[in-house]
């Protein structure tokens, strides 16, 4: 291998590093923004034995499994009218008064949408809970998702 070879190798693994140090500091940043999600979740609950006990019920009944631990979605529906995944549930607060909240909660969501209507139906559904969550476990459920908000980022300001 010629020196001018040996040099364009030596620059070509240090730019894949370079990247790989990017996409790495990327996702840590994504992983630490999760893991203040959950500490503020924790530390609400901590402070909130409702918003604890809530969080709870969204683990025993597995919304966790399709609305993600920190209710933030994207677990993959194909075909689904909502980019192919599941909703997030952080924003429930600005869309839904808390007795429509309890209602979705007890009726699920039989249909969704297709994305391709020639295509299949989405494979997951919000199954109804009117006979499984009901009293105390429905007012804890229902406080839990109104305190989940989305995490903040900072964006830079635009100037004109």
């Amino acid at each position: 291998m010629t020196v001018t070879a040996q040099k364009f190798l030596v620059a070509f693994l240090s730019l894949t590093l370079f990247a790989a140090l990017i996409a790495v500091g990327g996702i840590d940043a994504q992983r630490r923004a999760q893991a203040a999600k959950a500490r503020q979740i924790a530390q609400a609950g901590a402070l909130d034995p409702q918003l604890e006990r809530g969080r709870m019920i969204f683990v025993k009944y597995s919304c966790n499994a399709c609305h993600g631990m920190s209710g933030a979605g994207g677990i993959k529906n194909l075909n689904a009218q909502t980019g192919g995944e599941i909703n997030g549930l952080t924003r429930v607060s600005e869309t839904y008064t808390r007795q429509e909240l309890m209602e979705r909660v007890r009726n699920g969501v039989p249909n969704v949408d297709k994305a391709d209507p020639t295509g299949p139906d989405p494979p997951l559904r919000m199954p109804p809970f009117k006979d499984l969550i009901g009293g105390q476990e429905m007012d804890d459920l229902a406080a839990y998702l109104f305190s989940l908000r989305p995490v903040e980022t900072s964006k830079p300001s635009e100037t004109w």
